[in-house]
């Protein structure tokens, strides 16, 4: 018999593994980031097209909360996660020997596809560990780990490219999934569980119940915005003058480590602005005034502007998906899973057009008028925001 100790010791053991594998996929996704100007020369890559590098993951994330569930009841959770870790580690081979940008974006499409599977593995796993332990608590860990990995991939991938380059570091990165493979012993199989097929009807009436559309969108606007400047950051360091130094570009995105505080602050913030419809408004507006602070010629404004960008956005998106799960499923007629199947893929089609489009626009345009349009959409986002607050929050559900 499996003494508790034990037993505790190997649950934790397994979820510290799955973590680690999660921290891992969000560095794989966004480590090419600061290194965009390094690949653009050596690659000989139009700048319009680089962002394409980070879009591809974003893509195949977009579809995957409508289908992968499906491939899970089939394959179970512990040999999803080994196929997909082992394939990924697999990958960073590939990603040395590419020569040419086409062949760098089929290996990252390989990347893409596999990421979905194993993030939604992990999740899966960590809720099947944790059925009768504090779930909510271990999920939130996996949130956190997503922005740590995103956070380490640029900032500690940006300094690692400058000294060793950046197949040498994508690579390494890679070689992670091989480390993790090693812990993932004890994660549950769950082969054969059920996967519930949805229908295109069944999302169209997550999409009428009142405001939930229109907070989708608002979402959808905030990545857009998020994702473009993630992109754009390296690009603008160039025509700044400092796009030589990977390991100065990854710094710029410390600024992003405010969403770790604004998740733990969520609460505070909530009591000191009385309602989450006055917060929500305030992370908006925040939001869209905080563009402006890119508008002039220096990286010290850029630096600081990511800080306040950063934590508008992490505002709004600490209160939307609770605010969209609430309104979607007072009716009864939506379950949670197809709501936020729903949510994660307009989230992240959003991010597909921010990390594609406004690349194109500066690369064509210039900077002044590729963040203007960003300026403008989060504007409409703001909007939106205060038609939703006026328009569904009463007294009774404003707190």
């Amino acid at each position: 018999m499996t003494h508790p100790h034990t037993h505790r010791t190997a649950v934790f053991r397994t979820y510290a593994c799955l973590l680690l594998l999660t921290a891992c996929s969000y560095a794989l996704m966004y480590g090419p980031q600061p290194m965009f100007n390094i690949i653009c020369r050596d690659l000989a890559v139009d700048r319009a097209h680089i962002g394409l590098l980070v879009s591809v993951f974003m893509l195949s994330l977009s579809i995957s909360p409508l289908c992968v569930g499906l491939l899970l009841g089939r394959l179970g959770v512990r040999r999803a996660v080994y196929l997909s870790s082992g394939l990924l580690a697999l990958s960073g081979g590939l990603i040395y020997a590419c020569t040419t940008f086409p062949q760098l974006l089929s290996v990252r499409i390989i990347q893409g596809i596999l990421m979905p599977i194993l993030l939604t593995s992990a999740m899966a796993g960590i809720a099947q560990l944790f059925r009768h332990l504090d779930m909510n608590r271990a999920l939130a860990g996996f949130v956190t780990c997503s922005l740590l990995g995103s956070l380490a991939g640029r900032l500690l991938g940006g300094y690692a490219a400058e000294i060793f380059g950046w197949r040498y570091t994508l690579t390494g990165i890679c070689f992670f999934f091989f480390l993790c493979l090693f812990l993932a012993r004890g994660i549950p199989q769950n082969i054969g569980e059920s996967a519930t097929v949805h229908h295109l009807r069944d999302y169209m009436l997550v999409l009428r119940q009142k405001g939930v559309a229109m907070l989708l969108f608002v979402e959808a606007c905030g990545i857009f915005t998020f994702a473009a400047i993630g992109n754009l950051i390296p690009l603008r360091m160039e025509e700044l003058g400092q796009g030589h130094s990977e390991g100065l570009i990854g710094f710029m995105y410390l600024g992003y480590s405010i969403g770790l505080v604004a998740s733990l602050a969520i609460n505070p913030l909530k009591k000191l602005f009385h309602t989450r419809g006055r917060l929500i408004i305030a992370g908006a507006l925040l939001y869209a005034l905080s563009l402006t602070t890119l508008f002039p010629n220096s990286i010290w404004f850029v630096f600081v502007g990511i800080w306040i960008i950063a934590l508008g956005e992490f505002v709004v998106h600490s209160i939307a998906p609770g605010l969209i799960n609430e309104l979607a499923t007072t009716s009864k007629q939506c379950d949670r899973g197809m709501v936020n199947g729903l949510f994660l893929s307009c989230y992240y089609m959003g991010g597909v057009l921010g990390s594609w489009l406004p690349g194109v626009l500066y690369a064509r345009l210039g900077w002044l008028y590729c963040l203007s349009c960003m300026l403008c959409v989060q504007i409409i986002s703001l909007i939106c925001v205060l038609t939703f607050v006026n328009k569904v929050f009463t007294p009774q559900n404003m707190r």
